[in-house]
């Protein structure tokens, strides 16, 4: 684990949290605004080199992908964080169905946007899975569900996916991240 904090510093998991989402958020406004867009490994491999704010191309900044890429890389800082850990392990549905798709049909195997969160969602599973609770999922559902359908209204992210599509992809997650949530404990625990 990536050492930031004095061991001696107490920090309520609140504190934390937030200190998280701090990190996630300047890493995904890296990616937006310092960070090239040919380092979003799928869209350059579909669209070619474009720029940010290239018509057509989306707004790194509103993509899930990018907010999950972006969390897992804050998740090393603290890997404890139960609320951090309910979320990301979300990120196993959509992020592991670009990966199928990416490895079998397009042959991209260095999309690291979508495959580092899915490395972290197994290690997760592996050693973390006592921190998952169903009680989490509505919430978490909620927010993944209305991300997706925001941006793509407001063509801020996907809105070069067909309608018809796009709305099968969110009603795929949407029963899967139900589905998924029924593996967990029923009940939070004091975390």
């Amino acid at each position: 684990m990536i050492k930031v904090l004095p061991k001696n510093l107490k920090l309520n998991l609140s504190t934390i949290s937030a200190i998280q989402l701090a990190a996630t958020t300047i890493i995904s406004l890296l990616f937006q605004f310092l960070i090239p867009f040919s380092w979003q490994p799928l869209d350059t491999f579909q669209y070619g080199a474009k720029k940010h704010g290239d018509p057509g191309s989306n707004l790194v900044f509103f993509t899930i992908s990018q907010w999950y890429f972006s969390l897992s890389i804050a998740w090393l800082f603290y890997r404890e964080n139960a609320y951090i850990n309910n979320f990301l392990i979300y990120s196993i549905v959509p992020l592991g169905m670009i990966a199928v798709y990416e490895f079998v049909v397009l042959f991209l195997y260095y999309d690291y946007i979508h495959i580092t969160p899915l490395i972290i969602d197994i290690y997760l599973i592996w050693k973390k899975r006592k921190t998952f609770f169903r009680n989490f999922a509505p919430l978490i559902i909620t927010i993944n569900i209305s991300w997706l359908l925001l941006v793509y209204f407001f063509k801020l992210a996907y809105y070069n996916e067909d309608f018809i599509i796009f709305i099968r992809n969110v009603i795929v997650y949407l029963v899967l991240w139900i589905a998924l949530s029924f593996l967990f404990n029923p009940k939070k625990r004091e975390v």
